[in-house]
């Protein structure tokens, strides 16, 4: 009964030493950072330059390390910001530039692109609008930290907006280039959206796309012509009339040409029903040529739409009044 009551105290201490072990090894390769979002234009001039700015801190723990600091940046798709943005750096171990990550460059832990893997683990975050992207840079060189020491560094951004009328909330995100967005360890990468940003200028006919607050019709993307896929979804929970209750959902358009013309498709059928994907949530997928049968050579310049019933009785416009939606085709 000793011998048994000793060999079980043994394999005991070897559980409590291999937890032991697998616990310090979590704190010894841990590496913690940290972004915190010091600065962002609340309202911004269609055009003109959108400034950010973000602070990063990374500890290493250790070993030594000599990375690369990545940094994405998620923001609407019509901005262009890889070619229109530009990024310095100031930190307690070097200043300068943050440039694109070049093409073929993949995050270690997927295989993916730095813009892909952000995209799957960040998404767009509380936007409602998917017509973001984001845009991954990093350090133009490596930045050496020894061990067990913190370094502090501060982002500064600058980005040309598009000429969109829009609304949205920017995302960040940090990691370092050995690691990627790894989630072996805790604290290998940070991401955080920002307040509401407003790009809006004087002219009070252009219609203005909110991203920042949920929408009963919104469209997808913003930017399109009459050759691309366009996506419309209608939110019943956001509807106060009683069509968001019906069972059927049909998409009612007229679309409008650049010489003048109109093209209306309004009757409940197959190819103008929605299709349910959430909860009280519909939405339709359709080519805008097809659709509306547009003959070669014409262009569409504006969407009208409305959201109806089967018996086209009940109808939705903008903002649960009689106007209706509005989609400005666009190619940018």
């Amino acid at each position: 009964m000793q011998a048994t009551s000793k060999n079980k105290g043994s394999i005991r201490r070897k559980i409590y030493l291999l937890l032991f072990i697998a616990f310090a090894g979590l704190i010894i390769t841990a590496c913690v950072s940290t972004l915190t979002i010091v600065s962002q234009d609340a309202l911004v001039t269609p055009g003109d330059s959108a400034h950010m700015v973000i602070a990063l801190q990374w500890s290493e723990i250790n070993y030594d390390r000599n990375d690369r600091q990545v940094v994405g940046i998620c923001v609407p798709k019509s901005w262009n910001a890889a070619r229109n943005t530009s990024m310095t750096y100031t930190s307690d171990v070097g200043n300068g530039k943050l440039v694109v990550i070049p093409d073929g460059i993949t995050e270690p832990s997927t295989g993916l692109s730095y813009p892909t893997a952000m995209m799957n683990k960040f998404g767009i975050g509380p936007n409602y609008i998917n017509d973001m992207e984001w845009v991954v840079f990093w350090t133009d060189n490596k930045l050496f930290a020894a061990n067990q020491t913190t370094v502090n560094g501060t982002i500064r951004i600058s980005i040309k907006t598009g000429e969109d009328y829009l609304s949205f909330k920017p995302g960040y995100a940090m990691c370092e280039d050995e690691d990627g967005l790894s989630d072996e360890n805790s604290g290998y990468y940070q991401s955080q959206f920002g307040t509401c940003m407003e790009v809006i200028g004087n002219d009070l006919t252009v219609d203005v796309q909110d991203f920042c607050n949920p929408q009963i019709g919104p469209a997808e993307p913003s930017s399109s012509t009459l050759d691309d896929i366009i996506t419309i979804k209608y939110n019943g929970n956001l509807d106060t009339s009683a069509l968001k209750n019906q069972a059927n959902i049909y998409f009612c358009a007229k679309a409008f040409t650049t010489t003048g013309d109109s093209i209306e498709v309004c009757q409940p059928s197959a190819q103008t029903q929605l299709t349910p994907f959430d909860i009280k949530q519909w939405r339709i997928d359709f080519w805008p040529k097809k659709f509306f049968n547009v003959p070669d050579g014409v262009e569409l310049k504006q969407l009208q739409y409305y959201f109806i019933d089967q018996a086209g009785t009940l109808k939705t416009g903008y903002g649960n009044t009689d106007a209706p939606f509005k989609y400005t085709f666009k190619c940018k």
